[in-house]
């Protein structure tokens, strides 16, 4: 199952499992990785509002930032380790993908 099913079926009220949130890190892992070398990543496309407001983002928020949200919601993280949505930000930053002024 992709990743963009799996939010879906979460904006629809659906539990993710320990085994599906685990694959969702794996995913993220990827595409963090992908997007350092390739501009045309699915990942980098808008998501629909209603996955943004499932995992409570600001609609026009991308895929990859809507996967961190879920996966900040469901395994938040351990003390003294960062968020995932701060670990996607900091690498859209890092790439070009967000400008601050």
């Amino acid at each position: 199952m992709n990743y963009q099913l799996l939010l879906e079926c979460y904006a629809s009220g659906s539990e993710m499992t320990q085994d599906e949130l685990q694959m969702l890190e794996i995913e993220l892992d990827t595409q963090i990785e992908s997007i350092k070398v390739s501009r045309t990543q699915g990942c980098l496309k808008i998501a629909p509002n209603h996955i943004c407001k499932s995992v409570l983002v600001c609609e026009g928020s991308t895929w990859i930032t809507c996967l961190a949200a879920l996966l900040d919601k469901c395994l938040p993280p351990r003390l003294g380790h960062k968020a995932k949505g701060a670990i996607v930000f900091d690498e859209l930053f890092r790439q070009g993908y967000i400008i601050t002024d």
